[in-house]
């Protein structure tokens, strides 16, 4: 019987490997984050930040969870009646604040996304196709617009590169906000049901903790790319 040379093999073996790997799921990401304080149902909410679909995510997971979350427009339109500045990435936080509470906002949810992306291979067909995949970081902190104190802080981190931007920033944003409330620990495991795949959003079965008192009222080697 003839023997297979060990170079051949070794190509054999390093090509099957390839064509497991994939980058279509977004593993759990890595996370940390804490709370002091936790908002009542019905509180008014402003969500900020650089990224529109952070904001989207971050915005649609409050609102599941009771909060009121005041569009980012009416916020430019009181800065802009004040004649204050809050386009693009110059603003200041001081005066994201002052506005949200103009329109009625109790906290702002400050978001910042730094997301890298490369060109990769992809092996699973058997032939290598070549596909945009990310890695990323999202960290939320909500801010007192009465006080400036941060009442809690999420941070999550994916942990291997995936290629559906939308799931990986929805996902991510979800396992941020889960771990500054309390709803899973800081760390690399996380309850399957806390962020579902495919949807980025909060089970509706996971209990919330205890929150405050209820107010009275109604190619590999290419430089990744950073936005924040």
């Amino acid at each position: 019987m003839k023997r297979t040379p060990p170079l051949i093999s070794l190509v054999v073996l390093l090509l099957a490997m390839a064509g497991c790997h994939g980058y279509n799921l977004v593993e759990t990401p890595t996370t940390d984050g804490f709370h002091s304080k936790l908002p009542a149902p019905y509180t008014r909410a402003v969500v900020w930040g650089g990224r529109a679909d952070t904001v989207q995510s971050a915005s649609t997971w409050l609102l599941k969870k009771g909060l009121l979350v005041v569009d980012q427009t009416k916020v430019l339109q009181a800065a802009a009646d004040q004649k204050v500045s809050l386009s693009g990435y110059q603003y200041l936080e001081t005066d994201v604040l002052r506005m949200a509470k103009l329109v009625g906002a109790r906290i702002v949810i400050f978001s910042n996304a730094e997301v890298g992306s490369w060109e990769a291979l992809d092996w699973r067909s058997g032939i290598p196709r070549s596909q945009r995949v990310y890695s990323a970081t999202i960290a939320l902190r909500a801010v007192d617009v009465n006080t400036g104190e941060i009442e809690w802080s999420g941070k999550a981190q994916s942990t291997e590169r995936f290629s559906n931007i939308e799931e990986g920033i929805s996902l991510l944003t979800c396992h941020a906000l889960a771990t500054a409330w309390g709803m899973r620990n800081p760390g690399s495991v996380a309850p399957e049901n806390i962020c579902p795949p495919g949807s980025g959003l909060m089970s509706t079965e996971t209990t919330r903790p205890q929150a405050a008192p209820a107010a009275s009222s109604s190619k590999e080697n290419l430089t990744p790319s950073m936005n924040n």
